[in-house]
């Protein structure tokens, strides 16, 4: 697998997921117990605003199947704080879409926010965590309405997912999977999207553009600059990012030249810092 990209790469992943066959094919897999018929195509890094004074949303993965379901699943591949919180602003911001003006609340259909973790974000060995309102008195009162969170956990240790499953998050956390049909699909899927010059191009730019915008990103470089002093942590902290940006579009095939001349001008590089990055 060291060869390959990975699909934790959340671009990668919705670029598999914007396939419709494919991401039906995941929610299944994930919640087996619902009959899905059909999904609408899959919206890729959807954003929603409700004004210029809130705060955005940008979903990897947002559809709807055939009775209005929403799903919503993101790749977290930062262990960050307040991941229970960003299911909370996540859910509220799908029930703020899918409710439209004039509408009754009972309106409103089920969704399920949906992260695929490469570590255990509550540190109880499972596979999968499933989170619903209940009655604090009476657990076995449900709410009933109609939001489920669901943690996939790649780090688990118990038996207590399907072997469907399990493969799949195996392969999420780069291990060998083998005689797997869906893991096969997706691996065969990102090497023939890797070959393509668009596609190669299209994750440069969303790599450049998360650098500085993602607000996980800045947060390592702050903890970077108080390592290293402010300002030699920031560019160390840069450095080490760009590294690994460098070495995926290597796997990807992408020229020597072609990749030195766009990492310089995307990352704006001095010489010197070309120099430490390449030799």
């Amino acid at each position: 697998m060291n060869n390959e990209i990975s699909i934790q790469d959340d671009f990668v992943f919705g670029s598999v997921m914007s396939n419709k066959r494919l991401c039906q094919r995941l929610i299944q897999l994930i919640l087996p117990r619902l009959k899905i018929e059909r999904i609408e195509f899959p919206t890729v890094q959807k954003t929603v605003q409700e004004s210029q004074f809130s705060r955005g949303v940008r979903f990897d993965v947002y559809t709807k199947d055939q009775d209005g379901v929403v799903y919503e699943i993101d790749m977290q591949v930062r262990h960050t704080r307040g991941l229970p919180q960003r299911v909370r602003y996540y859910q509220g911001r799908i029930d703020s879409e899918m409710l439209k003006h004039g509408q009754q609340y009972a309106s409103l259909r089920q969704s399920y926010v949906i992260f695929i973790c490469p570590f255990d974000p509550f540190g109880q060995g499972r596979h999968r965590y499933d989170f619903i309102n209940y009655c604090k008195q009476n657990k076995s009162l449900e709410l009933g309405d109609g939001r489920t969170a669901i943690f996939l956990n790649t780090k688990g240790t118990k038996n207590d997912v399907s072997n469907d499953l399990r493969n799949f998050l195996d392969y999420v956390d780069n291990k060998d999977v083998d005689n797997d049909e869906y893991v096969n699909e997706l691996r065969d899927y990102i090497r023939n999207l890797s070959k393509n010059t668009e596609w190669r191009n299209d994750y440069m730019d969303n790599k450049t553009h998360m650098m500085f915008h993602d607000e996980d990103v800045r947060e390592e470089g702050k903890k970077a600059g108080i390592a290293l002093g402010k300002k030699e942590g920031i560019v160390a902290g840069k450095l080490e990012a760009v590294r690994g940006t460098i070495e995926l579009l290597h796997q990807m095939g992408l020229p020597e030249d072609q990749l030195k001349s766009k990492v310089q001008r995307q990352f704006d590089l001095s010489n010197a810092q070309m120099q430490e990055l390449f030799g």
